[in-house]
């Protein structure tokens, strides 16, 4: 399907080919015509300057109008003018001024063309019949002009002809333009047409993969079109559907893990309490201290595993953005101090998302950012919060960033850059966000900081 529509585009571009060379073949044509005007003017204005007395035109001065010399040159001016069809013959000398005219019966004024067709009147000068460009008279019709030299005498001879054979030229030209117009046109609703038809399916793939290399597996792919695309389609959610399932079954493996390890974790956290109870030696005091605090530590890793493995569903409900804000830093108290962070909010809005998947959320990229900073210097991890079709929610920091290997897997399960830490807060921020219909990004890290920026849908 996709190649039959490709052979429609390519038809579309052979017809657009075609009509440009139709273009092409007509200023062809025009150039040999006018080539050929051209040469017969010439051609005439050399002959009239052979049947011409030079000398006696030569001795034309103003003043001589009423003069019977002037008036026999003039009249077999006109009597060549009539016999070669021309519109005008005008006999100048070598500064334009006009000694003979069938258009004007003056003499000294300089000839209309003179400026225009300064270099072929040179040329003529030199014994090389030439002919100029086209123009248009008042008239709107299209002429040409050739020169002659006159001799014996330094003089130029110039016949103006009606140019009527590019008339039908122009003619051509306009119906051409016209169907290549009405051909452009057409050939662009055309390709509207068939690029829609084939690019949405393709826009929709290319949505989906961008969802899927983001990590989000939880919108199918559209399976639209015909043919390869449909294949495409079909093809790419088996893959999502797999990596589902593949990251489920981890999931339930890790899960099953720490479900096994709390229970027998929960009677050393018993045994242990006991044991504290029951000596009273200090020494031995403090060593069970150490024991019930490690298995607190682990205590709280295993329910971290849990929580990521079988998140609770969320309880969406509005709720404002601030205060959910105010309490995640309220648990974040002491690093703040500890690493002099300053925090900083800007703007507020309401939002409909589970409020302790968003604290948690807030909690976590919050311990990233502290992490990140450095307690030489005054830090801010900024919050901003704007309105438009989504609820935007940036929190930037002011610590040393991260290297683009480690951006690129900021989300995965159990990777950390750091020396202490299992990897699953980003992890767990994000599934936190997707389960309320939204989203996390990285959208900077460099030595200036890191930008987080959350989307939800507007409330």
């Amino acid at each position: 399907m996709i190649r039959k529509r490709l052979i429609l585009l390519f038809v579309v571009q052979i017809a657009l080919v075609l009509l440009l060379a139709g273009f092409y073949l007509r200023y062809h044509v025009a150039a040999v015509l006018e080539q050929q005007v051209g040469e017969k003017l010439s051609a005439i204005a050399a002959t009239v300057s052979s049947q011409l007395d030079a000398t006696l035109i030569s001795m034309l001065n103003p003043g001589d109008e009423n003069t019977r010399t002037f008036s026999n040159l003039r009249n077999r001016l006109t009597q060549m003018k009539a016999a070669s069809g021309m519109e005008r013959i005008v006999v100048m000398d070598p500064q334009g001024r006009v000694w003979l005219d069938t258009k004007i019966e003056s003499i000294g004024l300089t000839y209309s063309r003179f400026n225009f067709d300064y270099i072929e009147i040179m040329q003529a000068l030199e014994r090389h019949p030439v002919s100029s460009v086209l123009f248009k008279a008042e008239n709107d019709r299209l002429y040409k002009s050739g020169y002659a030299a006159l001799a014996p005498v330094r003089g130029v001879v110039a016949v103006e002809g009606s140019a009527a054979s590019l008339q039908a030229i122009n003619r051509i030209e306009s119906t051409l333009f016209q169907i290549g117009v009405f051909s452009i046109v057409l050939s662009f609703f055309l390709a509207i047409i068939t690029s829609k038809s084939i690019t949405r399916p393709l826009s929709r793939l290319q949505r989906a993969v961008e969802q899927i290399s983001k990590g989000r597996f939880h919108r199918p792919v559209p399976a639209s079109g015909r043919g390869e695309v449909a294949f495409l389609a079909h093809t790419m959610e088996r893959m999502r559907q797999n990596i589902l399932q593949r990251d489920e079954e981890q999931k339930a493996m890790l899960a099953g893990v720490a479900h096994e390890i709390r229970n027998p974790l929960g009677g050393i956290e018993l045994f242990a309490g006991l044991l504290n109870d029951e000596i009273d030696r200090p020494e031995l005091k403090e060593k069970t201290k150490k024991i019930l605090k490690e298995a607190g530590n682990l205590k709280i890793l295993v329910q971290n595993f849990l929580d990521y493995a079988r998140p609770i569903q969320p309880r969406p409900k509005q709720c404002r953005i601030s205060e959910i804000w105010h309490e995640a830093i309220a648990l974040v108290k002491t690093e703040t101090l500890t690493k002099n962070v300053r925090l900083q909010l800007d703007g507020d809005a309401d939002i409909f998302v589970d409020p302790q998947h968003l604290k948690q959320i807030f909690l976590n990229l919050l311990l990233n950012s502290i992490q990140a900073t450095s307690a030489s210097r005054q830090n801010t991890i900024k919050m901003s919060v704007s309105v438009d079709k989504e609820v935007l929610i940036g929190i930037e920091d002011q610590g040393a960033g991260m290297t683009p290997e480690a951006a690129k897997r900021l989300f995965d399960p159990f990777f950390t850059d750091k020396a202490n830490g299992l990897g699953l807060g980003l992890a767990m921020a994000k599934t936190f966000a997707e389960k309320n219909n939204g989203s996390i990004e990285l959208l900077k890290s460099d030595d200036q900081g890191t930008l987080f920026e959350l989307r939800f849908p507007a409330f």
